[in-house]
């Protein structure tokens, strides 16, 4: 019998030890797969049960003199996935606060307007818990001879230069005796188009809120807001697994907002903008020259860190944008007879002092007082870390709470801005404004996506809240008359008059946030109206019929 081969002799056992090492490493992978899963289950049902809602909803509309505004009247969620959940809803004007008090009320009180952004909009707060509200109650307890009364204007990711528009077209109709613009880290960067463009990756140029910019002369001028903006770099959206299982998921939604927490929110684009922008023109170049962020680097440091020799030329450059805006503010209060102060929030001197001595020396030439939300809780014994959520740096209710005491604390102190300031005659209400009151006082002929109101021989087309994309599709107006005689010969063997009209051809001024059309009425006598919008594309988008006899009937009565 030949004998075997040592090598085959040594071959037998090794496969037997592979397919150990496999089957011992296929169990612990199957071990570790079922252990994530059932993590994953287990982190779903909890964040499930425990968060009321994971999706963000602020539905926003564009004005053409305010820039971007929340809708008005329109239901509000939000949260950080993290730490709070909380539902608002805006008010009339498209802010988040309580149904404004009548003009006349706020003029005969000590009125005091806050002005800011996303501070103030507060989304992570209940109306209830907010810096003004909590200022008006603590007022009528402590200081009840003043009778202050308190409204609030904010948006998120804006600076006193875009805020500008919310004292013209809102805040000033109240006519308030204080005003007080709520400082905070990144307004130096809002309030430049350059740094604000780099921040979001849009163009400097073309900025959805009212802005300011250089003209040729150097000279800062405020500039309207464009309803499109353009990005920097197109940029093609790209969906992924994880993204989808983001989107589907509660529990992949809080493990994406705690990574965000963690590591912080950084474009990485933000160092090909500067180089994109450094290119475009020699202007942009010079400002930009020698500064490039480094990836961990927020836009606004800067300003607290850098000593004024180190500061680059892009953050000078800001300082003046933030001193125009103060100015304009100042002049605007001083033709107005009202007071003006700046709240400075915890942030700008608990993080780094720079910033807070940047923005107490701009508002000290300007002989507007500053006050400090940091020293008054550093009076208080306390910390500054709990007026702020975990995760996420704007107030919890406690800070609101904190701010609240300290401007109560200067208004105490400066009780003369409520009691002896002068009293100018409020602005006229423009014609427009009255008759578009007058006809959404109303009751409409039909509802539906626009309220069709039928005032004499004209039909008014209104919508609240509204945008632009409300009034793109083409409306159609077909008017029956009693006699088909009435019509022009070649609409008689249709039974009714044509009149579709396009939005823009019809349309009349509106207060923010609201649309309205006017269309005339043929003369002769008409039994009934059929009108409403559509697409090319999409056919009718809406429709709405009603007798006329009968709607004027029900006027006259």
């Amino acid at each position: 019998m030949k004998p075997q081969s040592p090598v085959l002799e040594c071959a037998g056992p090794a496969p037997v030890r592979v397919r150990r090492a496999l089957r011992l490493i296929g169990w612990n992978a199957l071990i570790l797969i079922a252990g994530l899963a059932l993590i994953g289950a287990v982190g779903e049902a909890y964040w499930r049960l425990r968060a009321p809602f994971m999706e963000r909803v602020v539905p926003t509309i564009w004005s053409p003199t305010a820039g971007q505004l929340y809708a008005p009247k329109a239901e509000t969620r939000f949260t950080n996935r993290l730490d709070f959940w909380v539902e608002s809803r805006t008010n009339s004007l498209g802010f988040l606060d309580r149904e404004p008090i009548g003009v006349e009320r706020a003029a005969a009180s000590c009125h005091v307007a806050v002005i800011g952004d996303s501070f103030v909009a507060a989304l992570q707060v209940p109306i209830a818990d907010k810096l003004h509200v909590r200022l008006e109650e603590l007022a009528a307890r402590d200081l009840p001879h003043l009778d202050v009364t308190t409204s609030a204007f904010g948006v998120n990711a804006t600076g006193q230069v875009n805020q500008l528009a919310y004292y013209d077209e809102f805040a000033r109709h109240f006519r308030p005796a204080l005003v007080v613009l709520v400082f905070v880290p990144n307004d130096f960067k809002e309030n430049s188009p350059i740094l604000a463009g780099l921040h979001k990756g849009i163009d400097p140029d073309r900025r959805r809120n009212v802005f300011a910019a250089r003209g040729a002369d150097g000279a800062i001028m405020l500039r309207s807001p464009h309803p499109q903006v353009s990005r920097l770099v197109e940029q093609r959206p790209r969906a992924s697994a994880a993204d989808s299982l983001v989107r589907a998921s509660f529990f992949a939604k809080w493990l994406d907002a705690k990574m965000d927490a963690v590591l912080g929110r950084h474009p990485p684009e933000l160092i090909a903008w500067v180089e994109l922008l450094s290119r475009r023109s020699p202007r942009y170049a010079a400002l930009l020259d020698g500064w490039r962020p480094t990836t961990r680097e927020r836009i606004h440091e800067p300003f607290f860190a850098a000593t004024q020799e180190n500061l680059p030329a892009v953050h000078k450059d800001a300082l003046d944008f933030t001193a125009f805006a103060l100015d304009q503010f100042k002049e605007r209060a001083h033709r107005d007879g009202a007071a003006l102060a700046i709240l400075a929030t915890h942030a700008m001197r608990a993080r780094g002092g720079l910033g807070f001595e940047r923005m107490a020396a701009l508002a000290e030439a300007r002989g507007i007082p500053v006050i400090d939300q940091h020293g008054h809780m550093l009076r208080q014994g306390a910390d500054w870390r709990d007026a702020e959520w975990p995760h996420d740096e704007h107030w919890n209710a406690a800070g609101h709470q904190w701010a609240a005491e300290a401007l109560l604390e200067w208004l105490r102190r400066n009780q003369h801005v409520c009691t002896a300031r002068r009293r100018p005659a409020p602005p006229p209400r423009p014609a427009w404004l009255a008759d578009y009151e007058s006809i959404a006082s109303g009751e409409p002929a039909a509802r539906s996506a626009f309220d069709v109101h039928l005032r004499g021989n004209a039909l008014s087309y209104l919508k609240s809240p509204c945008g632009a994309e409300d009034a793109r599709a083409r409306f159609f107006l077909h008017v029956f008359p009693e006699d088909a005689e009435s019509l022009p010969a070649v609409r008689r063997r249709h039974g009714f008059d044509n009149l579709d009209f396009d939005y823009r051809a019809f349309a009349a001024p509106a207060p923010a946030g609201r649309c309205i059309a006017t269309r005339r009425l043929p003369g002769y006598p008409i039994a009934r109206i059929r009108t409403g919008q559509f697409t090319p594309d999409d056919g009718r988008v809406w429709l709405a019929e009603f007798p006329v006899g009968a709607v004027e009937h029900e006027q006259k009565r």
